[in-house]
């Protein structure tokens, strides 16, 4: 959001302190997009609606946050931040179902697939689960996962988001969501669904001038770029493909963090490819790095200096957390067998007297 003002604005909530502001979204109203007339905006942590609070530094922002919040000290600098592993959820909700029955049973409605790059698309692997039993696994204290990368796959494959389901789905944890905007206001779209991140994938944007666009609305989308050799782009006439290039021009628009998503590795648990982690060392940004991740893999990507990993979905931790337990084989006591005992002879038992 501050990116609307200015690379070097930072905003808050006057209310609360948190930075999760945005310009709000008209839906269903006379002109779609961002109310820029009347300056309208709405916190995504408390609902506040009104004009935030400007600073100049992100520093500035996060003390008055913990002010807000009763914690005056400001924090140490020095705290080194440890790398983020965040699993890659594809979520297919197709075909679609009556709304009634959306309402009753959302989490059993969508299925977490695998998925692999293939003909230019997202394609289902043969793995697959409900919402609800995968989140069982993965938000479980074993794997307890906080955060999902989530990838609505008719909205990536056919401009289709299913909104009905996804606005379910989110409130179970903090969601950074891919739903395949095509448009910078219909990626703005899913904060309609209060995630914690938006994602903008290059493989449905038109092009480069798109994330400037994005960035004009909100400096807190997140962009991915698709890759698979190359930049891959919703517009293939998009020359700009050359990786390194491309990620060093989002950072001079003024995004502070990208993901790069090998498509290539996608759901293969082959782990990241070094190449890929040659080409990206030294990009002055807060880089996530996904494609054939691994959960073994991820604390080798914060030695290298990456921000974090993005998991693959099914891989084998994960397959093992959703085996169900295993029973146990009960035998039950028996008592002994009778012995056979002959009958007593007849002087065996002494008489009366």
């Amino acid at each position: 959001m501050a990116g609307r003002f200015g690379p070097n604005d930072f905003a808050a909530c006057a209310r609360c302190g948190s930075g999760k502001v945005h310009p709000k979204l008209l839906v269903m109203g006379p002109i779609a997009g961002i109310d820029s007339d009347s300056r309208s905006y709405v916190c995504h942590e408390c609902g506040h609606e009104g004009l935030p609070i400007f600073f100049d530094t992100a520093e500035a922002r996060a003390q008055f946050g913990r002010e807000k919040r009763g914690l005056w000290p400001a924090e140490p600098t020095s705290a080194k931040k440890s790398v983020l592993s965040i699993p890659i959820l594809p979520i297919q909700t197709d075909p679609l179902i009556d709304i009634k029955i959306l309402d009753l049973v959302p989490i059993r409605v969508a299925s977490v697939t695998g998925v692999r790059w293939a003909e230019g698309r997202l394609q289902p692997t043969a793995y697959r689960a409900s919402f609800q039993e995968y989140w069982d696994a993965i938000g479980g204290p074993r794997y307890n996962a906080a955060r999902i990368f989530m990838l609505d796959l008719s909205g990536v494959n056919r401009a289709n988001p299913n909104f009905d389901v996804t606005r379910h789905l989110v409130k179970r944890c903090d969601v950074w969501l891919d739903s395949g905007g095509r448009e910078p206001e219909e990626v703005m779209d899913g904060y309609m669904l209060d995630v914690e991140r938006v994602v903008a994938g290059s493989k449905t944007l038109v092009g480069i001038g798109a994330f400037a666009e994005l960035y004009g609305l909100s400096s807190e989308v997140l962009p991915c770029l698709d890759w698979d050799g190359r930049v891959v782009w919703g517009d293939p006439r998009e020359r700009q493909v050359e990786l390194r290039d491309v990620a060093k021009r989002l950072r001079s628009i003024g995004f502070p963090s990208l993901c790069v998503m090998d498509l290539r590795r996608l759901g293969t648990e082959l782990g990241p490819d070094p190449a890929l982690l040659a080409l990206l060392e030294g990009l002055d940004a807060e880089l996530y790095v996904g494609g054939g991740v691994q959960e073994t893999d991820v604390a080798a990507l914060g030695e290298r200096g990456f921000t974090g990993g993005l998991v693959d979905p099914y891989t084998p931790v994960i397959r093992d957390l959703m085996r169900p337990p295993k029973q146990e084989a009960t035998t039950e006591a028996s008592a002994p067998a009778p012995v056979p005992r002959p009958p007593p002879a007849p002087d065996a038992v002494p008489g009366p007297g």
